[in-house]
């Protein structure tokens, strides 16, 4: 084997190797994305307290984007939005029970057991006319909701005593003016003035992470090349094989 073919034939193999290792990265990197659970399919616009009555508490965020959003409760962190169509992270200060990513006709629910504080790769239904994902209308976060004690209710009993008049003495020469009559002075309590806020998800703008496209036709894309690297590298593996078996 002269010394061009086994130059020819390093190169090859290096390639090969390098092809591998960098197919294993992008499937390593697809498979962070993932979500932990599988979601299914859900027709219609429903609440959290249609989806399980459990599901007591329920922050919105219409429409989706990156921020920190709050009903009092329950804080989520959204991250890694690239668009209408695309995935999402999400992170909490406490367990939530499920995710309704609504987009199109209907959502995919995602169903944590036991409660998440966070997830990747949240996403609409896919499309099936045109094999991408539904683009977003609303993200639902739902939550077991701690029942708080309800303040006792103020006392209203009249807080006056009843004192009778004394009666006159009966004497032969008078007749006594009048029947006695109780007087009752009672001081009606005063009710306290309850204000009751409702909660507004409000949003402020996070730290962004690496972002990573990876929307349903981002993931095929990486899929592909990711093939096409690991292909690219036996290809070149058997190649440099050949040229050293020609070449003895």
């Amino acid at each position: 084997m002269t010394s061009g073919a086994r130059r020819m034939a390093r190169v090859l193999r290096v390639i090969s190797v390098g092809g591998v290792l960098a197919a294993i990265v992008v499937f390593m990197s697809l498979s962070a994305l993932a979500s932990k659970v599988e979601p299914v399919t859900v027709d219609g616009n429903p609440k959290c307290a249609d989806i399980n009555p459990a599901y007591t508490g329920e922050l919105s965020v219409d429409p989706p984007q990156d921020g920190t959003f709050t009903d009092g409760t329950l804080t989520v962190t959204i991250t890694n939005f690239d668009g209408n169509a695309a995935t999402l992270d999400w992170s909490s200060n406490i367990g939530v029970n499920a995710v309704f990513a609504k987009g199109g006709p209907e959502g995919n629910l995602y169903t944590y057991d036991p409660p998440a504080t966070s997830d990747t790769g949240i996403h609409p239904p896919v499309n099936p006319n045109n094999g991408t994902n539904y683009g977003w209308s609303h993200i639902l976060f739902c939550y077991v909701a701690t029942e708080s004690t309800p303040s006792p209710t103020p006392s209203t009993t009249p807080t006056g005593t009843p004192t009778p008049t004394p009666s006159p003495s009966v004497t032969p020469s008078e007749t006594p003016s009048g029947s006695p009559t109780p007087t009752t002075s009672s001081t009606p309590s005063v009710l306290p003035t309850e204000t009751v806020h409702s909660p507004t998800p409000s949003s402020t703008t996070s730290v962004l992470g690496e972002k990573f496209g990876h929307t349903g036709a981002d993931v095929l894309r990486w899929m592909l090349i990711g093939f096409g690297l690991l292909l690219l590298g036996i290809a070149a593996y058997v190649i440099s094989l050949r040229g050293a078996k020609a070449n003895r």
